[in-house]
């Protein structure tokens, strides 16, 4: 499981807390709800404003070894629209150029390995509703794109 919604993924990283045969990997704004935070394998918390080149370099360090170690049947991707700037909820600073690098870097990491993939697309709360739906739109382009 891949979840880069803004929040936590707590409910996963709970529900599959004692299954070695889940990896759950939660990349998400540290100082933000859930608190108490739950367990996942791996969780990346950044502080607020962290931004495309800070997010992204997280990214890149800890996906493809996730994906070479792992090796799963299937990759869950939680592809949030929340991180983005504009968000109402959050503060991570994402921009929409920035959350589609994070979708090529995820479609693409399991393209390249031939990994099954399943995407789900979540949050977004932005002031301006075309902006969540731009970056859900660009999400499904992505993935039409990397994988046909």
């Amino acid at each position: 499981m891949i979840d880069c919604d803004l929040h936590q993924g707590n409910g996963t990283a709970f529900i599959f807390r004692h299954d070695p045969d889940v990896f759950t990997f939660s990349i998400h704004q540290e100082l933000l709800y859930p608190l108490p935070k739950q367990r996942s394998s791996l969780d990346v918390g950044l502080e607020e404003g962290a931004g495309d080149q800070t997010y992204l370099a997280a990214m890149e360090r800890h996906v493809p070894r996730i994906l070479d170690s792992h090796r799963p049947e299937l990759v869950l991707y939680l592809a949030g629209a929340d991180p983005f700037e504009d968000d109402q909820l959050g503060d991570l600073g994402l921009t929409k150029a920035g959350l589609r690098r994070r979708d090529e870097l995820v479609l693409g990491a399991a393209r390249e390995r031939n990994l099954p993939i399943a995407l789900v697309l979540a949050g977004g709360y932005a002031r301006h509703t075309e902006d969540v739906v731009d970056i859900h739109v660009n999400t499904c382009c992505v993935m039409r794109e990397l994988w046909g």
